[in-house]
């Protein structure tokens, strides 16, 4: 049997977490389908890979783990991926990177709503969405990962001149802003690809965005 790779398994993933968000409650053979997947990737390289390029490039994060969670008999949750610091380990979580996937598509029409225009931090992170719905599916897993290490380093905390910690209140904005950055900077150094070139993605904020390394 040829080895598992990722482009295959997300495939996988897409089809059977488009099964599982078609109905309510989710279909019982997408879920056994996802976490039977999940267990088969977690026995092959892929986290590994995922783990090598796009988490311990950074600080704090060399020794790390990526898995795929296994969700329960009930179902999965909508969280795309989450972070444990004591098993220092990203899960990631498809049918949360689907209902991701969702939202960014539906952020177009999301924007022309009232609610969306209700503070600046709302408009802000739907906008953006809109621009990442251009983007492939595995992008965004890649994206979602680099945003666990973004909430993992505390991106979005601030030294005060006083002294002391204060963490930036936007919805995780920032966090999503930097991991955008760092995708566009791994696959240009990996592929040569600018991925708002490649994908007409028209969102600049990153430009100005440092953070910590």
């Amino acid at each position: 049997m040829a080895p598992r790779t990722l482009a295959s398994t997300w495939r996988q993933f897409e089809r059977l977490s488009k099964l599982y968000c078609k109905t309510n409650p989710p279909d019982p053979k997408a879920i056994n389908g996802l976490r039977e997947l999940a267990e088969k990737a977690n026995r092959s390289r892929i986290g590994d890979a995922l783990a090598t390029i796009f988490v311990h490039r950074y600080g704090g994060m060399e020794d790390a783990r990526v898995e795929f969670d296994c969700g329960e008999e009930s179902g999965f949750s909508d969280v795309p991926a989450s972070y444990n610091a004591e098993t220092d380990t990203i899960s990631v979580n498809p049918v949360g990177i689907m209902k991701f996937m969702m939202s960014c598509t539906a952020a177009p029409e999301t924007l022309k709503t009232a609610g969306a225009r209700e503070s600046l931090e709302v408009y802000r992170i739907q906008a953006f969405q809109a621009e990442l719905s251009k983007l492939p599916g595995q992008l965004l897993l890649f994206l979602l990962v680099l945003r666990e290490v973004a909430s993992a380093s505390a991106i979005s905390e601030v030294e005060k001149k006083s002294g002391g910690i204060e963490t930036v209140e936007d919805g995780g904005y920032m966090e999503l802003l930097w991991a955008f950055k760092e995708l566009e900077r791994v696959f240009h150094e990996m592929k040569g690809i600018l991925i708002r070139s490649e994908y007409t993605i028209a969102w600049y904020e990153s430009d100005w965005f440092v953070g910590k390394k």
